[in-house]
């Protein structure tokens, strides 16, 4: 009897529980303060046909399809970025002939007959360690893709496991799709969009490392090119120095000279001498430097280098300040990033905030039914407060980009007032100073052969000229390196 009393009491308990419970839900729900995004996706959504899974699958197979196809014309993209790099077009020609060298030691015995700057870049692009390492790190993206691809098959392996399976109750409305735990195509294609931006990332990483391959090996070259001229220069004044001694030591020895004089030009010989070596103790440094970039032996020295010649620049500063915030590697980076950035924020926000109900609730309500419901298993307070800790980011990096566009401009106009810097000073020793340097040395020349003037004024004279000389081959080295830097900052040739 007493259980016949107690049945009864147990069902009301338990549908004035269920009562109950629907009436926390609803009063929660009508509290909450949904953000923006909910607020303007807050729609009912009408419910899904278990048929619909078959035309999902389908979806799903051509999605994997785009993906194969977007993971083709990346990988692509990649390959091209060492012969596209923007600052330096290599020669299929020269790309064939060290293709065939193989070895280290042969690419070091052809580089000696070959050492042109167009030959030494193009070894650097093919031997490179950091533009090796960076391709590999930009191959290893493109796995990302099938990340995604075998997220797709999970999913339909779980669809038709679960396709048929009849879960407890009358009716299967308290079942969830798989696209309703996984949103199609939301989650997927934005998942893939960020792949996209990431690959785009490694590839222009991959850009950034070529380009700086290619402008520290032109600057090493130019300084190789301008130690060879010193030393050429150096050794050229040596030879005019002991010139002079030997006409001082026959002057002397018909008592014409003193003996002075000799010593003063053994001390200038000296000096010269020991100059020269720190010169090409300096060149070596500067080889093992480039050898390095080469992936070469240390020890390795070039052959004979191309004549150090003056790089034109444009004298439009408007267009290469555009050129340079349109195609500098390093904005471009940046707004790459941007871009993944306000992919992840589209993510976040799918998968943080509620799921918009299918049309399956154990609670079937009038509100609820034609509402979304609120999904218990998010903390709404901590994921509003990520994403927007994330929106503030964002909008940290457009500044960040406006700001390096800001610097590129001021460091483009640095680099041309440089050059033209440089410009005019090798004009200036080319064209007035060291014509007029010659004639002083003609001059000395003549006053101390008719006894006019002494030795000290031949020996300064030619000392201005050697200045004069380094001066204007440096003045060029610096037009060089300023022009080699512009292109990095702009980006294209």
């Amino acid at each position: 009897m007493r259980k016949l009393i107690l049945l009864p009491c147990l069902v009301l308990l338990s549908s004035c529980s269920t009562t109950s419970t629907v009436k926390q839900l609803q009063s929660d729900y009508n509290k909450h303060k949904y953000s923006s995004y909910v607020s303007d996706n807050l729609k009912a959504h009408p419910a899904i046909a278990p048929e619909k899974l078959s035309t999902d699958d389908k979806k799903l197979k051509v999605f994997k399809r785009q993906l194969t196809s977007r993971k083709s014309q990346a990988g692509g993209r990649l390959n091209g970025v060492i012969n596209q790099n923007g600052l330096y077009k290599p020669s299929r020609a020269l790309q064939q002939q060290l293709a065939r060298l193989g070895t280290k030691k042969k690419s070091e015995l052809w580089l000696k007959n070959h050492s042109s700057l167009n030959a030494v870049i193009t070894l650097a692009l093919k031997n490179n360690l950091d533009i090796k390492s960076s391709k590999e790190q930009a191959q290893a993206s493109l796995a990302k893709y099938d990340q995604v691809a075998y997220l797709d098959d999970m999913l339909s392996q779980y669809a038709a496991f679960t396709k048929d399976i009849k879960l407890t109750g009358s009716t299967q409305k308290h079942k969830k799709l798989v696209s309703a735990n996984f949103p199609f195509p939301g989650l997927l294609s934005l998942k893939s969009s960020i792949i996209d931006q990431s690959v785009e990332a490694s590839r222009l990483a991959l850009k950034q490392t070529v380009q700086d391959v290619i402008t520290n090996t032109k600057i090493a070259y130019y300084q190789l090119q301008f130690a060879q001229q010193e030393i050429a220069i150096t050794g050229q004044n040596i030879r005019l120095l002991k010139s002079l001694k030997e006409e001082l030591q026959s002057n002397y020895s018909t008592n014409t000279a003193e003996l002075n004089g000799i010593l003063q030009v053994d001390i200038e010989i000296a000096n010269n001498r020991n100059k020269l070596q720190i010169i090409k103790d300096r060149k070596r440094a500067k080889q093992a430097r480039l050898s390095a970039f080469l992936n070469l032996s240390p020890e390795f020295t070039l052959g004979k280098l191309d004549k150090l010649k003056a790089e034109k620049l444009s004298d439009n500063v408007e267009r290469l300040i555009k050129t340079g915030k349109t195609h500098r590697v390093e904005i471009a980076r940046l707004q790459t990033d941007l871009e993944k950035m306000k992919r992840i924020i589209q993510l976040s926000e799918k998968r943080f905030y509620p799921d918009f109900d299918a049309g399956y609730s154990r609670f079937q309500n009038d509100k609820f039914t034609t509402r979304p419901k609120i999904k218990k298993s998010n903390f709404f307070a901590k994921n509003d407060a990520y994403l927007t800790e994330t929106r503030e980011k964002y909008k940290a990096l457009q500044s960040k980009i406006k700001a390096l566009q800001n610097r590129t401009a001021d460091d483009i106009q640095q680099e041309i007032s440089n050059y033209h810097t440089q410009k005019r000073t090798r004009a200036l020793y080319r064209n007035k100073v060291l014509p007029k340097a010659k004639t002083t040395l003609d001059i000395a020349k003549n006053l101390y052969e008719t006894g006019e003037s002494s030795y000290v004024e031949v020996i300064n004279a030619q000392e201005m000229i050697l200045n004069y000389r380094l001066k204007s081959i440096r003045a060029l080295m610096g037009m060089n390196i300023g022009k080699a830097k512009l292109l990095r900052l702009t980006g294209r040739y």
